[in-house]
């Protein structure tokens, strides 16, 4: 190489380590390019522009320079800046093949490879990874990888909350919130919550010592609050919990996961009371790219709470799509898709699909399959499911089955069923309470098919397996009693006697007629008696019916020395002192519907009459008839007709 080359070469290295303590990655791209091009060989210069598009997130062209055949050579022991590039590319399962591939595994790769393990959610081997990490790595990034190991353990907690795993001190609010979160997985959210307002206020304090604002506190706190809504949620405390997602999701926070989370959150509170809002949180919680930002378990819910959206909303076969989906994507999701598209049938009308769909899953959703046929009244094709199931013994199996037949008045079938429980269960000793429940309903089954030494056998069998219950040898003597007397009354003298018992029983109350009108009424009387004992009831209904009097009230102006005027409650204008005023008109008819006596008698037409036309030969004959009394209105015409003269 000429002096002159060096010399440019020493000179673009020197601008080279000045862009990169500055930070200024774009004109340090540029001096790695004025390397290569007066040195191709150099592998630093190469190294450098690989770190420059990883610091400039342009992952694509560090990607696509370290895969090209040309740079083999150069790319060869690159291989943390590849797995790192191919990691935040989103391709976590190529990313751990280069790091296998590596020589050797260094601690940064190492670090490395925990993060892809937790990306593709082997949570076991990351533990593994993150412990060994912790164990043998001290310098000053301790702190964080503690923070991801108590992540890894959380999400090993929500696989399986009864595995033995590690607790961190809260030393940080990092290590608090996820010490919270493994608490509220486990399914302990009343000890999760305190720990998560601790881990809150912490966040908030170590913001602002760093010199941020309160948005940026607020901001930082919103995955805490949020894990926060989900423990009150889940303790049934749903008021709480809606506002606090509204509230951290009116503050619009740039995590996408975080809104898609909050929102989903949401959908599940509201169920079918506010689709529309439903209809636009589910919105937000399926936007485009949150596939790598949620897990598998979160986004499977999504889908499934999407699933069971569109029934409300009406749309079976967007619902059907979302159960395709989420039997395609998330395997082991089979039965709550199948119970999912099966309650979107039975709503269309469609229960023999419906229950088909059910039965082709099996398991569980048998009884899915016998609650679609109940609501049809199909109590025959339920019983018929049921018997057939494998579930067939189990207590409450037997207790609804028995419950079936007799409502469809199969006395003496409830009755043998009960015959293929006992041949099932007579070597089974350890259900000691459920078989008792058992028993007894088997000795109501039998009584009620009239099969009284059957009930008795039953009522022994309760007898047997718990001797100091003396209310199960009480049933057993009455059940013997119209079998074996002479055994129920050797069984009767073995219980103890009433005056020993301490129950309180009124004698007096039991034997009275007042128990046929009911509980209510018994009870309100004995009330009443008890509220002074020493008074007769007669006497107590004489003081409650007798009302107090009340002084008259008299008006201020009220002369008690004389006798109050009779009209005192007559009309004005009927009163004897009424005088009408000159000229004012006064032809208001008065009395019943605003008539006087005089004008109902003047318009009441079965009075009048009859008139010429009418009565034809009768007006031939003469006859005097009484002149009527005139109107008030009248009698005023007639004065202004004589009081004026007509004017020309």
């Amino acid at each position: 190489m000429s002096a002159s080359k060096e010399n440019n070469l020493v000179q673009a290295y020197i601008e080279l380590n000045k862009f990169c303590q500055s930070g200024d990655y774009e004109k340090a791209l540029k001096a790695t390019g004025k390397i290569l091009q007066i040195a191709p060989n150099e592998q630093k210069a190469f190294h450098c522009k690989v770190v420059c598009f990883i610091q400039l997130h342009n992952f694509k062209e560090a990607l696509a320079i370290l895969c090209n055949p040309k740079n083999a050579a150069h790319a060869a022991d690159l291989h943390f800046e590849k797995a790192y590039a191919q990691y935040r590319l989103n391709c976590p399962k190529d990313a751990l093949q280069t790091v296998d591939n590596a020589p050797e595994l260094t601690s940064a790769l190492k670090e490395l490879r925990a993060q892809i393990l937790y990306r593709l959610e082997q949570y076991q081997d990351c533990y593994n990874l993150y412990r060994d990490l912790v164990k043998n790595t001290t310098d000053e990034y301790e702190d964080e990888r503690k923070a991801n190991m108590a992540a890894v353990v959380a999400n090993l907690a929500a696989v399986n909350p009864s595995t033995d795993l590690p607790q961190f001190d809260e030393t940080t609010y990092e290590l608090a919130y996820n010490t919270g979160s493994t608490l509220a997985m486990r399914g302990k959210h009343n000890e999760a919550l305190p720990v998560l307002k601790r881990a809150e206020q912490a966040c908030s304090e170590s913001v602002l010592e760093d010199g941020g604002t309160e948005e940026e506190a607020k901001e930082e706190v919103a995955i805490i609050r949020v894990q926060q809504a989900y423990c009150l949620q889940m303790m049934g405390k749903e008021k709480e919990a809606a506002s606090i997602y509204q509230n951290v999701l009116k503050d619009k926070p740039a995590d996408q996961a975080l809104v898609a989370i909050a929102s989903n959150n949401l959908v599940v509170i509201n169920r079918d009371g506010n689709v529309f809002d439903s209809r636009k949180r589910m919105k937000a919680a399926t936007a485009d790219g949150l596939e790598h930002k949620l897990n598998s378990r979160q986004r499977s819910a999504i889908t499934y709470n999407q699933a069971i959206l569109a029934i409300y909303s009406n749309q079976p076969d967007f619902c059907k799509q979302c159960c395709v989906k989420l039997v395609r994507e998330y395997p082991g999701q089979e039965s709550r898709a199948a119970l999912v598209e099966a309650c979107s049938l039975a709503k269309e009308g469609k229960s023999s699909q419906a229950v088909a769909l059910l039965l082709k899953h099996g398991g569980n959703l048998t009884f899915a399959a016998v609650q679609v046929l109940l609501s049809q009244g199909d109590r025959k094709g339920a019983v018929k499911l049921l018997e057939e199931s494998e579930f067939k013994y189990r207590p409450g199996v037997i207790g609804l089955l028995c419950t079936l037949l007799s409502a469809d008045g199969e006395l003496e079938k409830a009755s043998k069923l009960f015959h293929d429980v006992y041949e099932h269960y007579k070597d089974d000793k350890e259900r000691g309470d459920s078989l008792r429940a058992v028993w007894r309903a088997a000795a109501a089954a039998h009584t009620r098919a009239g099969r009284l030494a059957a009930a008795a056998a039953a009522l022994e069998a309760v007898a047997r397996a718990a001797p100091a219950d003396t209310r199960s040898l009480a049933r057993l003597v009455k059940a013997l009693a119209g079998v074996d007397a002479a055994r129920a009354r050797r069984l009767a003298a073995d219980l103890p006697a009433l005056h020993d018992r301490d129950i309180k029983i009124d004698i007096d109350a039991l034997e009275s007629s007042k128990w046929m009108m009911g509980a209510k009424v018994v009870k309100k009387t004995v009330s009443k008696q008890e509220q002074s004992p020493g008074t007769p009831a007669s006497e107590l209904l004489q003081k409650k019916n007798k009302r107090r009097k009340r002084k008259t009230k008299l008006p201020p102006s009220a002369d008690l020395s004389k006798p109050p005027d009779p009209e005192r409650w007559l009309p004005k204008y009927e009163r004897a002192a009424y005088r009408k005023r000159r000229g004012v008109r006064r032809d208001v008819i008065k009395g019943s519907q605003g008539m006087s006596t005089t004008a109902t008698d003047q318009y009441d037409m079965s009075k009048q009459q009859p008139s010429a036309a009418v009565a034809g030969a009768a007006a031939k004959s003469p006859r005097v008839e009484a002149k009527q009394p005139d109107s008030a209105w009248q009698r005023k015409q007639q004065q202004k007709k004589k009081g004026k003269g007509r004017k020309w």
